[in-house]
């Protein structure tokens, strides 16, 4: 091989390396420590905090949901009296007859 054809192959090499690697390696250390900045940025006291109000906010709904359950009892027990009541008028028409 030429000495110029291999000055010139390293020389490309250096320089794909330099404009395509080079670039690549730093994207991915700064990518990495974005993330662990994310991480550690997450205190234990938001964290903490969050979790009681996702506490308060179900024990709300587990309230509405138990009020909307007695109101369903409610009527319930309300239609089954009312047909109850058909029931024994018509039984009561019935026997008149």
């Amino acid at each position: 091989m030429d000495k110029d054809v291999a000055g010139a192959l390293i020389g490309g090499i250096c320089f794909v390396s330099v404009t395509t690697v080079l670039p690549l390696c730093i994207m991915f250390l700064r990518r990495g420590n974005r993330t662990r900045e994310q991480q550690m940025q997450l205190p234990v006291a938001d964290i903490v905090a969050r979790l009681e109000r996702m506490e308060m906010g179900m024990e709300s709904m587990s309230a509405e949901i138990e009020r909307i359950g007695e109101g369903q009892r409610f009527a319930t027990r309300l239609l089954n009296e009312r047909d109850s009541r058909r029931l024994e008028n018509v039984d009561a028409a019935t026997r008149r007859v």
